[in-house]
This record gives C-alpha cells, structure tokens and sequence, in this order.
C-alpha cells in the first residue's frame, strides 16, 4: 500500500526514484507492458534505464525488475517495442514465445543512434544485440525516441524518428537493416523547442467509412501554457512519406494543460490507446514528492471525429476498465439549476473522485467547478463562454511555490458554437485531468493539495446554468 503524502491513487507511480517518459508499450499475452524512463539511484532526472511494469487492465501494475542498463554505448533513452509475430528478425529463440523487441536510443555524449534488444520470455530478461547500433547517428545532435509499427500495405516495419526540428521516416524488412524513408515537419506546426517522442497511428474516423493517419510530436519548450505539450497532425502516410492535411501554420494541441507529455500508444492493440507523462520539464526535477518522482497519465482511447465544420479533431476517452474503480453507485443530481447567487455543492465522496456533469442549457458569460482541499485551498475550472475558452487555475491548489514556473492558469479554446455539453473530472491525490464533450478537448494538470478533506462546487456568473444530469462518484485506490 503506498500511502505517502501525493501519492497518486489510481495513475501508476514507481516505488521510488525519478520517473519519465513512457516507452516500449506493447501488449502479449494478456499483458500490457509499460517501460519508461528511470533513473534508480535519484528522485531527479539522472543516468537513464528502462523501468519496467506490467498490467492485465491497464489500472493495476506490477512493478518489475529493471529491463535495459546503460552500457558502453551511453545511456537507454527513449523507444518503443514491438511483437516480431513472423520472426522477421530472426532473433526468436523460444518454441513457445514470439520474440518482443524493443527498439530505443543509446545516448552518448552529443551521440545518439539506434540499438535494439530482444526478449523470448514474455519480456521478462533482454538481450541487446550484438550488431548495435542498427541505425548510427548521421552527425546530428538530437537523433531519438523510435517508434516503430508493422506497415502491412509495403510489408515491413516503419520507424518515426525524432530529429531536431522534423520527424525522418525509416523503413526495414527485418528491424535490424533500415532505410531512410523521408522526412516531415521543418515547416510545419509548432517549433519552440526540439521535437521528441513521435508517433504514427492509424486511426478510424468516429461514424465515418474512413481512415486517416496521426503524427504525434512532443515539443519541448513552447507549449500554449508554457513547457513541455504533445502537438498533432492529420495526413496520410503511403508507407514511405506522411503529408499533412493542414496548413503549414496549422499547430493542433492533444493536451494544452501543463503536465501531459511524451505520450505514445501500445504496439499489438486492435484500437489504439495511450499514455503521457505526468509533468512538465519547467520543473519536474522540484516536484515536492518523495520517494518517488512523476507518475502517467490515466490510458486513454484515442480516435478521430469530425466536426460541424468537417474538420478532423482527436478525441480521447478514459479507458472504460477505469469503472471497476468505482465504489458504490453514483450520486446522481437532476436538473441543477446555478447562478450567481445559489452554488451548488456536490456530496462529499472523498479526496479520490470522478465527476460528470451533462450540461442542459448554458445562459452564463462563464460557469465552472471549484475543487476545494480543506477551506483555504482550491483549484478551480471555469468555462468562460464569452471569451470562448476553458481555463484551469492552480494558482491556490496547494503547495505552489515550489517552483517559480509551477502556479499557472491554463487556458485551451473552446470551440466555437458548441460550448460545453459534458464535463469528465478525474481528481487523484495530486493530479486532475478533465475531458470536455466526450474528449474533443483535454487538460491534464498536476496539483500537491496539503489537505484531503475534498468539497466540489458549481458556479455561474453573469446568467444561469441549468444541468441536466450530475454524477459524483468515489473511486478506490489501485495499491
């Protein structure tokens, strides 16, 4: 049981030490594996290793041994892993178990290039091949974070590559010999800092006979908010080039709040699903959390929608295996009727919450949901609908002043004409991640609340809100 003050509840944490981006995620065998960035010897970033855990549903982990070292070759960055099911690599061993293979950077000193190890154990024990590195570096200094898929139209495997200021595409029969494919992105979206941990899904548009290709690009700095963020593109990839739908001026935020980084979907999964680091490069390092530092994100389903306007928009859902969390049933409210002068106060159910609300009519310049930790501290949500767009304030959610980068009002847009109709709050020991209008918009923000003792309201200013439905419900620990 880990009980420590801000130990997330229901969002996988390490036991100790400082914790980083999501690697290697691939599922087999009824497990899903999560690797991630580790540094086991300090709760601040350091020496980097692939930690290792493992889940039959996505919710509850089992934390295992450590899975790459550093070694001659430099330091285990980011990666990702793969089932090689046809043995393309020739690397299989066991009668019984398909050869996993991970697939990540060695980082030497302004040195990194490409390596691969292999399991024939379920994942269990590596080895790194002795060939290593199968893609050296070309002589640029950022060369990261492979993500690699089995493209069947071409019939070989697929690398994204992230490159400075561009993802390069890389081809192979075998993962062991690659061919570069193209390159994407130097003038498209946005450029305020280097891009890191890339993605390339194929995706299903909801309610449409159509698919449609997403390059996921991690930025850091130059989020909307501030730091670190995930930024997206719409296209289409042929097996050699990605071409992107939109402008090159076109920039798409997955999740402008400030702690959703680095996030990359599970390998071997029929619909993809992903995960992002929980913080923020801005101060990550200061986090007031011990033993351990950093925990993810809850795994969330991601597809394609188009709007009113024909556009494509990325949604994402908290997985539904998140319900077996739920203690008892629901408290459910029916139309709620606030304004400016009658709050309304949801039943207490704890520090650990799920909340929706379905919105009936909105006649109010802005509304919004206050999170109160005791009678001092609160972290506030509000939908301002005159000024279009939906900010969350952490200004005065706790302890904030542990880093000058850290107390912030984070905005996102709201788009236009739709308002809000449904709301999702998860609420963790120090984390808050909300979803509006069935995922068309995200926030993620970590928050260090001193006080468990949790009351939620809704406000309204300059008019009247009326809900048709609010449902509070007490979610229960993982540990």
């Amino acid at each position: 049981m880990y009980s420590e003050q801000f130990r997330p509840q229901f969002h996988f944490s390490p036991k100790e030490n400082w914790m980083n981006d999501p690697n290697g995620l691939v599922y087999y065998k009824g497990e899903y594996h999560l690797f991630y960035q580790y540094h086991p010897d300090s709760t601040i970033w350091g020496p980097m290793h692939w930690g290792h855990a493992v889940s039959k549903d996505l919710i509850h982990w089992e934390e295992l041994p450590i899975a790459l070292y550093p070694d001659e070759l430099g330091q285990i960055f980011s990666g990702s892993a793969v089932v090689d099911k046809d043995n393309t690599s020739g690397l299989r061993t066991s009668e019984e178990e398909d050869v996993i293979v991970a697939i990540f950077t060695h980082h030497g000193e302004d040195n990194e290039k490409q390596s691969i190890a292999y399991s024939n154990d379920r994942g269990r024990s590596w080895a790194k091949y002795k060939g290593n590195p199968v893609i050296p570096n070309p002589g640029i200094k950022d060369f990261r974070d492979p993500k690699v898929f089995w493209h069947n139209e071409t019939n070989k495997w697929i690398m994204s590559l992230a490159c400075g200021g561009e993802i390069q595409f890389y081809g192979s029969p075998n993962l062991i010999d690659w061919e570069f494919l193209s390159s994407f992105g130097k003038n498209y979206g946005a450029h305020g800092g280097v891009w890191e941990c890339p993605d390339l899904i194929e995706m299903e548009v909801k309610g449409e006979n159509e698919k449609k290709w997403v390059l996921i690009v991690s930025i850091n700095p130059g989020g909307p908010n501030g730091g670190s963020v995930v930024q997206y593109f719409i296209g289409d990839f042929d097996g050699k080039t990605f071409t992107c739908d939109d402008s090159n001026e076109t920039v798409r935020w997955a999740d402008p709040g400030r702690d959703f980084y680095a996030a990359v979907s599970w390998s071997n999964v029929e619909k993809p699903v992903w995960i992002g680091w929980m913080s923020n490069w801005q101060y990550a390092n200061d986090v007031p959390t011990s033993p351990w530092r950093s925990a993810m994100s809850i795994p969330r389903e991601i597809s394609l929608a188009k709007t009113s306007e024909e556009e494509y928009k990325l949604i994402q859902k908290p997985i539904k295996q998140l319900e077996q969390l739920r203690v008892n049933e629901p408290k459910e409210e029916i139309n709620v009727v606030v304004n400016e002068s009658n709050s309304y106060t949801l039943p207490k159910v704890g520090s650990l919450v799920e909340l929706d609300l379905q919105v009936k009519e909105a006649k109010a310049e802005a509304w919004g949901i206050r999170i109160n930790h005791g009678d001092k501290k609160n972290t506030g949500i509000t939908f301002n609908l005159k000024e279009n767009e939906w900010i969350i304030d952490r200004m005065n959610s706790g302890l904030v002043d542990f880093s000058a980068e850290f107390p912030s009002k984070d905005a996102a847009t709201l788009f236009a004409g739709q308002g809000v109709q449904t709301v999702k709050v998860f609420l963790d020991t120090a984390s808050l991640e909300v979803f509006l209008n069935e995922g068309e918009s995200v926030m993620t923000d970590i928050i260090f609340p001193t006080e468990n003792d949790v009351r939620i309201e809704l406000f309204a200013t300059n008019g009247e809100v009326i809900f048709h439905k609010v449902t509070v419900t007490k979610l229960k620990g993982i540990w």
